[in-house]
């Protein structure tokens, strides 16, 4: 006698093949709820990649830019918009926000590391206050990862 394989269900949506009590149906769909699409997590990640590249060549002079990386500069761009688009879409901006401050923390950073070289170091008590604020930012967001290279 063969035996009868019986598909599992695949979502919380769908009849299980052995009934659930309310509370696991919850819990299922819940947990189901907490996972984000793929379409979602490659915006997000391509928008972070794009945010560091573009942070971390601005740091240098153009003029020491080779050919490719002023059209990987400006290949920034369209990613930043297709990201945008596609997490406004889902409605869930709130996404790049650790991005954004990671920015600021890497602009803050570079801002002090010139105003140390040229001794205006009354100027660096300013960035260093702006760092200091990102990163609290970012450590209550559990997103310190976007900059612990950098610090």
């Amino acid at each position: 006698m063969a035996t009868q394989i019986v598909p599992a269900p695949v979502s919380a949506e769908h009849t299980p093949v052995a009934p659930l009590s309310p509370a696991a149906a919850e819990a299922l769909a819940k947990l189901e709820r907490a996972f984000l699409p793929v379409s979602l997590v490659r915006a997000v990640t391509r928008y972070e990649i794009a945010v560091e590249y573009r942070d971390r060549l601005s740091e240098r002079r153009a003029t020491t830019w080779t050919a490719a990386e002023f059209g990987s500069f400006f290949d920034c761009g369209p990613i930043f918009e297709e990201s945008l688009r596609a997490l406004e879409a889902a409605g869930r901006l709130d996404l790049i926000a650790p991005a954004r401050i990671a920015s600021r923390y890497r602009r803050a950073a570079s801002t002090c590391r010139s105003l140390a070289a040229s001794a205006d170091f009354d100027g660096c008590l300013a960035a260093q206050d702006e760092m200091a604020m990102c990163r609290c930012q970012l450590a209550d967001a559990g997103r310190l990862d976007l900059i612990e290279a950098a610090s």
